[in-house]
């Protein structure tokens, strides 16, 4: 059983503890019938050795915020009636094949809902969980099986039953209107343990400030909903490997932690053993350390239009989009593009330059050019800027060095962990430049790579100097 808990774990986040942490096998099915039910109309269920999708709703409804202390952090239900999913994701799993992935669908993309005409996506769970299943297959022809939904008391209960998880902060950070405040004194940077509340308001982010030289900034500005899915995807990777180590390390903790918590989760009323089993096969042998081991996709979409009646809407960047549904439609893994995307592309970028602010702006630039940013850091002095990257992400480091003016060596390192990328800016480094005339798959301009070398070279007689950057701080 225990790779049957670790692999839920990774499959399906908040579920974690549905899977993640069931301890004995004869609690199993207890657990899993003590799960409030939603009566839905879902796709007939496949085989047991079939594909399925899953519904993952993260509700923001604030029924449960009675205590002034409660309206004040989320609202109260009067001022906020309704709900609408704060998040949404829909789970892959083929259990044959032995892989599975998540999808994130950005809250602001535009959708035709049925009986509701052209609305944000996130405003058809104010009409319950069959609208957002209704809407999923009339404009994106995705069938889904099963559904699982958490809301804010849900998620602030498995995170306090967990004993709070660990998330790396580069500088003290708020967003008032999240509820997230974390400014302890004596704060430098590192790995802090959120409760609950902090958790809460972490993940719900789309206003996140952080104190830089005395002053508050926001730092998510450019794309505040896809930037919230980032750090959600962040926790959630964060709250499996907390649920591994729980299950492994104590099985009657990971039980009572099970019964404290499954009951918070809501789910359709077909879902049994059989469909967790799914979950588990799928997802048996995925390691909770690795990035690219669980593929975690936000569904690729562009700024559209700014309306009166909707503000401002995301819509499908296509054929990058088409590409993930396919996905989903086909229940099997999704069709993998000529060439990585910016997009897919996490970057870490260490400064080796010794000037001043290089690794942060070449950060930003790169962000614009349309990688995911994954923090910056300082480095000894390097006069060759290096591209380093994790095994099997060669193609995504040949991406970048196209986009660095002509520099940086590509070499593989198996220590970059929650990145796919680590670009350590050397004295020969210029300037981000997008390639000329060529698309982002295009990896004819990049450097070959070379094989693990140290980052400088070391004089005889010098004190030998590390071959790799320092061990990523954000692995919590």
């Amino acid at each position: 059983m225990l790779l049957g808990r670790c692999a839920v774990a990774l499959a399906v986040a908040v579920p974690v503890v549905l899977g993640g942490l069931v301890g004995v096998n004869v609690y199993i099915d207890r657990k899993i019938d003590d799960i409030p039910r939603v009566k839905l109309k879902t796709a007939t269920d496949t085989d047991p050795g079939n594909p399925a999708n899953f519904l993952l709703i993260g509700s923001d409804t604030r029924a449960f915020a009675l205590t002034p202390e409660e309206q004040q952090a989320y609202g109260s239900p009067t001022q906020e009636g309704g709900q609408r999913s704060d998040t949404l994701m829909v789970i892959h799993v083929d259990p044959r094949r032995r892989s599975g992935f998540l999808v994130s669908f950005p809250r602001d993309l535009a959708v035709d809902i049925p009986g509701m005409g052209m609305q944000k996506i996130n405003a058809a769970f104010n009409q319950g969980p069959q609208k957002v299943i209704d809407t999923l297959k009339q404009d994106f022809n995705i069938d889904i099986h099963h559904y699982l939904e958490v809301d804010f008391e849900s998620f602030k209960g498995i995170v306090d039953a967990m004993g709070g998880v660990p998330v790396y902060l580069p500088a003290p950070a708020q967003d008032p209107k999240s509820g997230f405040e974390f400014v302890p004194f004596g704060f430098h940077p590192g790995c802090y343990n959120l409760d609950g509340g902090n958790a809460l308001g972490y993940v719900r982010s789309r206003d996140m400030q952080q104190l830089i030289d005395g002053d508050w900034r926001f730092v998510d500005r450019d794309a505040p909903d896809l930037h919230r899915i980032e750090r959600q995807q962040t926790f959630l990777r964060r709250l499996a490997v907390e649920a591994f180590h729980r299950s492994v390390n104590n099985p009657l903790a990971a039980n009572r932690i099970a019964d404290e918590t499954v009951p918070k989760l809501k789910a359709d009323d077909s879902l049994d053993r059989s469909d967790i089993n799914k979950l588990i096969r799928s997802f048996r042998k995925v390691d909770p350390n690795d990035p690219n081991s669980l593929q975690m996709v936000t569904l690729p979409t562009v700024a559209g239009p700014t309306t009166k009646a909707l503000g401002q809407i995301q819509v499908l960047n296509e054929p990058d989009a088409d590409l993930v549904l396919a996905g989903l439609r086909d229940f099997g893994p999704p069709p993998q593009p000529q060439g990585p995307k910016p997009a897919e592309i996490r970057v870490r970028v260490f400064n080796g330059s010794g000037a001043s602010g290089t690794a942060t702006n070449a950060s930003s630039d790169l962000q614009k050019q349309g990688f995911v940013a994954a923090g910056v850091g300082n480095h000894a002095r390097v006069s060759v800027t290096e591209v380093r990257y994790r095994p099997g992400s060669q193609e995504k480091a040949r991406v970048v060095a196209g986009y660095l003016g002509g520099v940086g060596r590509l070499v593989e390192d198996p220590t970059i962990v929650e990145a796919d990328v680590l670009v350590v800016v050397g004295k020969d480094f210029k300037a981000v430049t997008a390639p000329n005339a060529m698309q982002p798959s295009d990896t004819s301009a990049a450097p070959a790579p070379t094989a693990a070398a140290p980052a400088t070279a070391v004089p005889k007689g010098s004190p030998a100097k590390p071959s790799r950057p320092p061990a990523d701080p954000t692995q919590c």
